[in-house]
């Protein structure tokens, strides 16, 4: 089915079964608006669903709900370190001992020697080489794809990847390929290629990009964007 934000009006595809008959809450990848989703009976439900697979690297998709008791893990995680700090400190308590009497004790005084020795003759000590001053690494462009900034829309039937390009490099530069990797979970099921001049971008720049899409491999569930 196709869920469209209330706040930004941003469309995405979301698998009808994670929603649920009773709904579900969920968030909007773009502007991070949450609110109750029910299933829309009369909406046609897309072959093609978009999931993440890990956080800030993927398209929008169902939030889990939160433990009814959160804190209960806190409670058990701080009772875990206490009893193995104490058992540090139990396992250690001699050598901890040693340290602190140490601490406390009176210095061994230094021995001064009486005799009169014979200075020792000066040494000339050679003025050390002054390194050579490295050279400043080459200035080169990074443009990348802004994941936190991707979507996929459906659009009249078709889908749409929408993105922002981002230049984190020192230099300015272009780009002449958008890549498309399709996945299954972590199994790569292919890759398309596709002509895109941008640029140039100056260091810091950004620029939107849209790439219609059809016919994605089937069982797809997560779609990756790199450019060239």
């Amino acid at each position: 089915m196709v869920v469209t934000c209330p706040n930004c009006r941003s469309r995405y595809a979301v698998d009808p079964l994670k929603i649920g008959s009773a709904g579900r809450t969920v968030e909007c990848a773009r502007c991070h608006h949450q609110w109750h989703q029910k299933v829309d009976d009369a909406s046609p439900v897309p072959e093609l669903v978009i999931r993440p697979t890990t956080t800030g690297a993927s398209l929008p998709a169902v939030i889990p709900p939160k433990p009814a008791f959160p804190w209960r893990r806190a409670v058990v995680v701080g009772v875990v370190v206490a009893l193995l700090i104490a058992a540090v400190l139990f396992a250690f308590r001699a050598r901890i001992a040693t340290m602190i009497s140490d601490d406390a004790g009176v210095s061994t005084p230094v021995q001064v020697a009486t005799a009169t020795t014979t200075p020792a003759p000066s040494r000339t000590v050679a003025p050390e080489a002054t390194p050579r001053s490295q050279a400043a690494p080459e200035a080169r462009p990074q443009i990348e794809v802004d994941l936190t900034t991707s979507s996929v829309e459906a659009v009249d039937g078709h889908f749409v990847v929408r993105g922002q390009l981002v230049n984190n490099g020192r230099a300015p530069g272009s780009t002449t390929l958008l890549r498309l990797t399709f996945k299954r979970n972590e199994d790569v099921l292919g890759e398309r290629s596709f002509p895109m001049v941008e640029g140039p971008l100056p260091p810091g720049g950004r620029a939107t990009f849209s790439q219609p899409l059809e016919n994605p491999p089937s069982g797809t569930t997560d779609i990756v964007p790199a450019v060239e």
